[in-house]
């Protein structure tokens, strides 16, 4: 499928179109009953059609926790490591996610008989699946629900539209999930049922069940298989214990290739539960990627301060794709280099390979003595924090940000001249994000 030029329609241009702009905080608090559900239909109506469309090249799925939490705050340093990795997220539309509510069309999973230890003891059942997962955080129907319903909505406006440089750079792409889930609710459904009888997924199940973090049952929820004390599930559904792992694989799979985007799983379990559906799948397993998210926080640790990365300096890290594409390779390797070593190893590598590299490029633009005053602090007086592992400039650097921007006419054009363009790829991502960081 070809790619359209033209940027596709986003929540965003929804809320745009409806309020004339980005709205605020006061103009959500002021909405009424039924402004609410008529902005909830034209955000669902939006997002149903672009259903099926290709996302970029580049474009990486990182399963549910990530792409169904993103835009809650205590996920900002999971999403800024991924923003230093990953060309482009596809991630869950929490706006039309918020006004949907046909649960019943989601797949079913098996309810689990259970019986007691002892002889005579009562017998019982335990649910599970989407069908009980996915009811929560929704829009509350009803006249007692609008001030609730009116205040959630806000939030997770609020809490997409300060994103909105990357959304609408295409950095964070939106789809909503649901009508991919239930557009392909037989295949996922029967995907599980051979899943439950595959020795190697149920052992990769079990194993990642075991790992910390445990395999992802939901977009909310990792491992938590927990049994009611004295109680043991009948031998006939013994096999469905992991059938929760199984249908949230098969969920990202399904909504990973409905935008022909890459599946990353974000953790060791994940990844040993794909690399086993592979295993299934093909003779032959193709080359597939497993999220970095150890190396990813020790080099978001070393760089930025606050473990957020500024949105401008993240569409900034995005305009050369060829130096982008290096900087990822040269992560790719630190991660296949560090696959065995301890948190203290690993800190120790992440700053052998990046502190030099952060030395040069503040080097590169103290070149000239005339503009050193306007540049960044010389790489000689940098020091790393034992204990964030984070580099932080001295103060000349402070107003290095400020003199840089307000530099007018030719020495602007000096000041241009100057900046590490001449580096490789991944150093002048890297230089981005390092002047990005100290405010400049």
């Amino acid at each position: 499928m070809s790619i359209p030029r033209f940027r596709p329609v986003t929540p965003l241009d929804v809320l745009r179109e409806y309020f004339g702009d980005l709205p605020t905080a006061p103009e959500l608090d002021v909405l009424s009953y039924r402004q609410i559900e008529e902005i909830g239909a034209l955000l669902t109506e939006s997002a149903r059609a672009s259903i099926g469309d290709a996302v970029p090249a580049g474009t990486y799925y990182p399963g549910g926790w990530l792409a169904g939490n993103w835009n809650h705050r205590e996920f900002g340093p999971e999403l800024t490591a991924s923003l230093l990795y990953y060309p482009r997220l596809l991630l869950h539309d929490p706006l039309a996610a918020f006004f949907f509510n046909d649960f019943d069309s989601l797949p079913a999973t098996r309810e689990l008989r259970m019986e007691g230890n002892r002889p005579g003891s009562q017998s019982g059942s335990m649910q599970s699946g989407p069908q009980l997962f996915a009811r929560h955080g929704g829009y509350s129907r009803g006249l007692n629900n609008e001030d609730h319903s009116r205040e959630w909505f806000k939030q997770i406006v609020l809490n997409v539209t300060r994103l909105a440089p990357l959304i609408d750079k295409q950095i964070l792409i939106l789809r909503d999930q649901w009508p991919v889930v239930i557009s392909r609710k037989e295949s996922l459904e029967s995907s599980v049922r051979h899943d439950v009888r595959a020795t190697q997924m149920l052992e990769a199940a079990s194993a990642g069940g075991s790992m910390d973090p445990p395999t992802a049952r939901w977009d909310n929820i990792r491992g938590l298989n927990v049994m009611p004390v004295g109680m043991h599930i009948r031998a006939a559904d013994k096999p469905f214990v992991h059938q929760d792992e199984f249908l949230y694989l098969a969920k990202s799979l399904a909504i990973a290739d409905d935008a022909q985007a890459t599946y990353a799983p974000p953790t060791d379990a994940d990844f040993s539960l794909l690399r086993a559906k592979l295993a299934l799948a093909v003779t032959k397993q193709s080359r597939v990627e497993r999220h970095p998210s150890e190396v990813l926080t020790e080099v978001s640790r070393l760089l930025i301060p606050d473990l957020e990365l500024d949105l401008n300096t993240t569409v900034k890290v995005r305009k050369d794709e060829d130096s982008f594409d290096d900087w990822r390779r040269s992560l790719s390797a630190l991660a296949r280099d560090a696959k065995d070593d301890d948190p203290a190893t690993l800190a120790a590598r992440v700053e052998d390979a990046l502190i030099p590299r952060i030395h040069d490029i503040n080097k590169a633009t103290s070149k000239s003595s005339t503009l050193r005053q306007h540049m960044i602090v010389d790489g000689s007086s940098i020091a790393v924090s034992a204990t964030l592992g984070a580099v932080f400039a001295g103060p000349p650097g402070a107003a290095a940000g400020a003199a840089i921007g307000a530099a007018p006419g030719v020495i602007g054009w000096l000041m241009k001249a100057y900046q590490p363009s001449t580096l490789s790829g991944r150093d002048t991502v890297l230089a981005r994000i390092v002047r990005g960081t100290r405010g400049s």
